[in-house]
């Protein structure tokens, strides 16, 4: 899929973590410590648009902290189609049956990649080959649109 980055502090190790204000990654305790001191999150432009699509169902609590879920009604019919609920999301999250798939230590690992890639559509088609992808965003589909069970049936 994509190559392991550096820490963007020391220039040294593969990076393991990332800054939930400025997005930077970095590898250490030390080296966040160091980013710390000059950490300063990104300035939001009114209505600009995310660089880089986040996949909700893997970082709800990021998502949240950044603004990017909101309920103030500011998006544009379009938007908001696309969007799930702050509700469904928290169903993803106490779901017990996803909770046992993201114990499959390969599922972690691709959703690791994704969240890192700089390039998701691609590597989520790629991620759509694995069957344990594949059911797992079947899972997520069957909380997040009742209606529609079978990703497949989708594609």
């Amino acid at each position: 899929m994509t190559s392991v980055k550096k820490c963007e502090v020391c220039n040294e190790n593969n990076f393991k973590y990332r800054c939930p204000q400025c997005r930077l990654i970095y590898c250490s305790v030390k080296c966040y410590k160091q980013h710390k001191e000059v950490c300063k999150p990104p300035l939001k432009i009114e209505g600009e648009k995310p660089t880089k699509p986040v996949l909700e169902l893997q970082k709800k609590e990021s998502l949240e902290e950044e603004g990017e879920i909101t309920g103030d009604g500011s998006e544009d019919e379009t938007e908001t189609k696309d969007k799930v609920p702050i509700e469904l999301l928290q169903k993803l999250e106490q779901s017990s049956e996803i909770t046992k798939m993201l114990e499959n230590p390969h599922l972690r690992a691709m959703m690791e990649n994704l969240y890192n890639s700089d390039n998701c559509g691609l590597d989520v088609s790629h991620a759509m080959q694995e069957p344990i992808f594949t059911e797992f965003a079947d899972e997520c589909l069957k909380i997040v649109q009742p209606q529609n069970t079978d990703l497949h049936s989708i594609l």
